[in-house]
C-alpha cells in the first residue's frame, strides 16, 4: 500500500471519529480537549461548528483517496493550518488560552494532509 492511502486511511477515520463523538457525545468530545460544553446557542454552535469541521475534512481526505485528487486532502491541510495560525493570533490579541494537545493535533493533521497532497500531486 502506498504512503498517500494509508495517511489519507488514517486521516479519514480519525477525523470521521472526531465528529461522530461530536454529534453522539458533545460533553466527552469538549472534555477531552480541555473544553466546556456551552449552553443554549452556544451548545448549537459549538457542536454544529465542531461536527462541520471533522466531518468536512474528513470527506475532503476520503474524496482524496477515492478520486486521487491532491485537491481534496490539501484543502483540509489548509484547514488545519489556518486553525494553527489563528490559535497563535487568539492568543496573543484576545488573551486567549492556547490548548497545546489541540495544537499538536492541528500539526500532526496539517502535516499528515500537506503530505498526501505532495505524493498524490507528484506520483502520478
Amino acid at each position: 500500500m502506498k504512503i498517500e492511502n494509508i495517511l489519507l486511511s488514517i486521516l479519514t477515520l480519525v477525523l470521521f471519529f472526531i465528529a461522530l463523538g461530536w454529534l453522539i457525545s458533545p460533553e466527552i468530545s469538549a472534555n477531552s480537549i480541555d473544553m466546556t460544553l456551552l449552553d443554549g446557542k452556544g451548545r448549537n454552535t459549538q457542536i454544529r461548528d465542531f461536527t462541520a469541521l471533522f466531518l468536512g475534512t474528513s470527506i475532503m481526505c476520503f474524496l482524496s483517496f477515492i478520486t486521487r485528487q491532491y485537491q481534496w486532502v490539501l484543502s483540509a491541510g489548509i484547514i488545519f493550518s489556518i486553525m494553527i495560525v489563528v490559535s497563535f493570533i487568539s492568543s496573543y490579541y484576545h488573551n486567549s488560552i492556547i490548548s497545546y494537545q489541540s495544537l499538536v493535533a492541528e500539526i500532526v493533521f496539517a502535516t499528515m494532509a500537506g503530505s498526501s497532497a505532495i505524493l498524490l500531486k507528484f506520483k502520478r
